[in-house]
């Protein structure tokens, strides 16, 4: 039976909630914006394994939400092939849709960061080798999707600057977190390789930073004529975190595994430690604007966050779930990540537990996101008719 692209992209009357769907008819409103699911709890594990304070136990809880995303990656990447093709064209067509084919991408990043913490340490060189291609894999494809979405963009989808959404930053972030990857993987990597790997991953998040920079004044000027929204879509205000986030994180983690003893930098031995000076002030100089955006998003979500209390003692929510909760997950894991490089570079163990009360805070948060999209599944909040994340 062929689906028509006008029952997901078009806003239809719901069904009444007691009127049982079958998983097909529930999966014709699957949407890329699930892929913000996979993307976050990749990053959570990635997460726990960088967390300054570890104790035993910590990172088989990391491998274990690894080998979960590996599931839920596999079972959400199933549910979109089963798409029509005049669905699936659709989607890249459409907003906000298009913004969220990105977390796809982003998704797959955080795979191949994983198998470097939990596969490399206990595999042999082959694994390092599997890394380094599936990096250039990555590099490759990513670049190209981008450009392509954007040219699809500029082609065939009329965006106002003025009503751009956050999810925006997506789009490049799929191609900025190429140099997330490098700064992971690096350390491992022989001299050779691991030159190559720095100068594609600098240049790569050099990119992805300058167009950030482009999105950003649309972004908050949407913000300023628009207001912030609706209440269950305030959490996807937490992205843009993720562009001075991951960048911290690229720059300084490249710059702390540079080959001293190969090629320019055996010829000029004193750029090693220039570049590393260099990058850490540069992470310094980011992190206040990168908490900045932080709060902005926080203090615009937090008088909705609790529940209000009605009738005797009756707690009744203030938002419902969406799948843009997610949001708060991923780009504040990039920014808890470069606090704990700026304290391991700056030997600060005050700086260290800031950056390991952020983790305690973000596994809770993610637990909390975890439960609720398993509810808001149950109950149709989401893939349910008229509840598109698009709709």
């Amino acid at each position: 039976m062929e689906r028509d692209k006008k029952d997901k992209y078009h806003p239809t009357k719901a069904p009444p909630k007691n009127q049982r769907l079958g998983l097909r008819a529930r999966l014709e409103h699957f949407t890329w914006a699930n892929f913000t699911c996979t993307q976050s709890t990749g990053a959570i594990a990635i997460l726990l394994s960088e967390t300054p304070h570890q104790f035993p136990g910590l990172r088989t809880a990391g491998l274990v939400i690894f080998l979960l995303n590996l599931v839920l990656l596999t079972l959400f990447s199933l549910a979109m092939l089963r798409l029509h093709p005049q669905t699936a064209r659709a989607s890249f067509t459409h907003l906000p849709e298009l913004f969220f084919v990105g977390s796809f991408w982003l998704s797959i990043a955080t795979v191949i960061m994983c198998i470097q913490k939990y596969g490399v340490p206990h595999a042999g060189p082959w694994l390092v080798v599997v890394v380094r291609v599936l990096f250039w894999m990555y590099a490759a494809v990513s670049l190209l999707f981008s450009s392509a979405l954007f040219v699809v963009v500029f082609l065939k989808v009329a965006v106002e600057p003025q009503k751009i959404s956050p999810a925006a930053f997506l789009m490049i972030y799929c191609t900025m977190l190429t140099g997330t990857i490098a700064a992971t993987i690096v350390e491992t990597q022989p001299p050779a390789q691991r030159l190559l790997v720095i100068v594609a991953g600098i240049s790569y998040q050099g990119l992805g930073w300058t167009v950030s920079l482009v999105l950003m004044p649309h972004v908050l000027g949407s913000l300023l004529r628009n207001g912030v929204g609706r209440v269950n879509q305030r959490p996807g205000l937490f992205i843009p975190v993720g562009s001075a986030a991951f960048t911290m994180v690229s720059v300084v983690g490249c710059a702390n595994y540079i080959p001293v003893e190969y090629g320019y930098f055996a010829a000029h031995p004193e750029a090693a430690e220039v570049l590393r000076v260099v990058a850490l002030w540069m992470a310094i100089f980011l992190w206040v604007f990168t908490l900045w955006l932080f709060l902005l998003a926080l203090l615009v979500n937090l008088p909705t966050m609790f529940p209000r209390i009605q009738g005797r003692r009756r707690l009744q929510a203030r938002m419902g779930f969406s799948l843009s909760w997610w949001g708060i997950i991923f780009p504040n894991v990039g920014f808890t990540i470069a606090t704990t490089y700026i304290g391991q570079s700056l030997e600060s163990e005050a700086i260290l537990w800031v950056a390991t009360a952020m983790t305690v805070l973000l596994f809770a948060v993610w637990l909390l996101n975890v439960c609720l999209h398993v509810k808001a599944i149950v109950t149709g909040q989401i893939m349910w008719p008229g509840k598109d994340e698009d709709a």
